[in-house]
């Protein structure tokens, strides 16, 4: 919990894997607004977003959101939410609200929509968490949250056991096991009747090495003061060896994609 918290105390690290997506994957759709065009928000719908972010989706989304739309946005990290203020600025129908998934402050039917995009892994009492989403949500409401696979970003954590087997690298097996593709629905279906999952396809070719060493880095911070100096040079030489034997560059596994419910 504690290196979770260093993760998100602001959105530099959350900044620094966004960018790798953008500048890498072989899916140029991008996701947010990929993610935009599969909800089915009607018109006038009161909608809660937990775990917000710096509010990119909301950002990149900002000339498709109805003027109708009743908006509140939520973080834990006071950091994230500041950012998201300060991107959002001037968007009339968005407020912010800082709460926990596990005990959502709103009464029973409050919501059309409830989004939660990639963060229910980090939850440590998902059961009660989903519960609070059903109770806030209106009887025919949907809820939205995206997640990833055991296989996403794998060859991240094999790149450094490869070069050092004895460096901790946590991989994204770690919360997909928690929360992910293969076993959301069964832990959605405890409180909705159904449940679809939408498959956001594409991989990374990662061309720039540096980009690698900033993304490992942004999700483990104890690497910051694990790869550097001469270890630092001799894990960019490795990699520049790897990304020699790929013309296209160093591949990457995305599995990445969306459970609607309701």
């Amino acid at each position: 919990m504690e290196n979770l918290k260093v993760q998100y105390k602001n959105s530099s690290n959350l900044h620094t894997r966004i960018n790798i997506h953008e500048l890498y994957s072989t899916n140029k759709e991008d996701w947010h607004l990929w993610l935009f065009e599969q909800y089915d928000i009607p018109p006038n719908s009161r909608i809660l977003e937990v775990g917000c972010g710096d509010g990119t989706f909301w950002y990149k989304n900002k000339d498709r959101i109805p003027a109708n739309w009743d908006i509140t946005l939520s973080d834990l990290s006071l950091g994230m939410m500041e950012a998201a203020k300060n991107r959002l600025e001037g968007i009339p129908n968005i407020m912010f609200r800082p709460l926990n998934i596990e005990e959502i402050l709103y009464e029973d039917n409050s919501f059309d929509v409830i989004i939660a995009n990639h963060m229910l892994y980090h939850v440590p009492d998902r059961e009660r968490a989903i519960s609070e989403v059903r109770r806030v949500l209106k009887p025919r409401g949907v809820f939205y949250c995206s997640t990833i696979g055991k296989n996403h970003m794998r060859e991240f954590g094999e790149l450094v056991e490869a070069f050092d087997s004895d460096i901790q690298y946590a991989s994204a097996n770690n919360l997909a096991d928690a929360f992910g593709i293969e076993n959301g629905e069964a832990q959605l279906a405890t409180h909705f009747n159904t449940t679809t999952y939408h498959d956001f396809p594409g991989n990374l070719i990662i061309t720039d090495i540096n980009a690698i060493v900033d993304y490992l880095i942004s999700t483990n911070p104890d690497l910051s003061g694990i790869i550097v100096d001469e270890k630092l040079a001799e894990f960019l030489h490795y990699l520049s060896s790897v990304k020699e034997e790929n013309d296209e560059g160093i591949r990457i596994t995305k599995a990445t994609g969306l459970f609607v419910s309701r």
